[in-house]
């Protein structure tokens, strides 16, 4: 009894070390969703675009998100929620850094249709994570967590983008400021593709069963093992 109680908290330790990476990753998915709202007074100057014209990026996003949501979720139950999860981060990372980079306007709207691509990704992962890896009677506060991680990111989105423009300078000096500010706010997913990555490791580790057997319990073990081959 005293052992299963001083290992409670080494077991929530763990499952605190993989919600954490799970809630980053749910930050990062919604402040990429507002990515594009701060700036638009900004990039409709830098691209000389109607409002019209660069609306059909978030459209892009949204269009490919919507179409092909419920297939991720079937994609996470044959494949695993682990992988569905990093791809979906890696590809946002990916797309919005080579949004930012290329000055181009078709890339720029192609690159947002990837973007929502791997939007997709994270509420079916997600949750398959956390409902696995986190005991039901905590489950309403993770879930909690989890969502308010998500707000979170949409709240924080334009504070940090207008604070990344006011740093840059001006618009007109080269190189463009939204190929200096895209990258910066793409690299929040790196860091939470790679946080997520090790916890999960961490806590599969944790979770697997440790055994004690008597003393003798291995020698009869192999005793009886090496008496069935020989009988056969």
């Amino acid at each position: 009894m005293t052992q299963a109680i001083s290992s409670a908290p080494v077991r929530r330790f763990g499952e605190l070390r993989l919600v954490m990476p799970i809630c980053a990753a749910h930050f990062v998915s919604h402040y990429y969703m507002i990515i594009l709202a701060p700036l638009f007074a900004f990039i409709q100057a830098d691209y000389r675009l109607t409002y019209t014209e660069l609306a059909l990026a978030l459209t892009a996003f949204n269009v490919v998100s919507a179409a092909l949501q419920t297939p991720a979720g079937f994609l996470v139950d044959r494949v695993g929620a682990r992988v569905v999860l990093i791809a979906g981060l890696a590809l946002g990372t990916a797309a919005f850094a080579v949004a930012g980079l290329v000055d181009s306007y078709a890339v720029f709207v192609a690159m947002f249709a990837v973007a929502g691509l791997g939007n997709t990704a994270y509420h079916p992962a997600d949750y398959s994570l956390l409902s696995q890896h986190t005991p039901p009677n905590r489950i309403g506060q993770v879930f909690s967590f989890h969502t308010f991680a998500g707000i979170l990111g949409s709240a924080v989105a334009p504070a940090t983008l207008l604070a990344m423009q006011s740093q840059f300078g001006p618009l007109s000096a080269p190189p463009s400021w939204v190929r200096r500010c895209w990258p910066c706010s793409s690299s929040n997913g790196r860091r939470s593709r790679s946080a997520l990555r090790k916890s999960i490791r961490r806590n599969r580790r944790a979770r697997r069963p440790r055994i004690s057997r008597p003393a003798g319990a291995y020698c009869f073990r192999r005793r009886s093992c090496s008496i069935w081959a020989f009988s056969s």
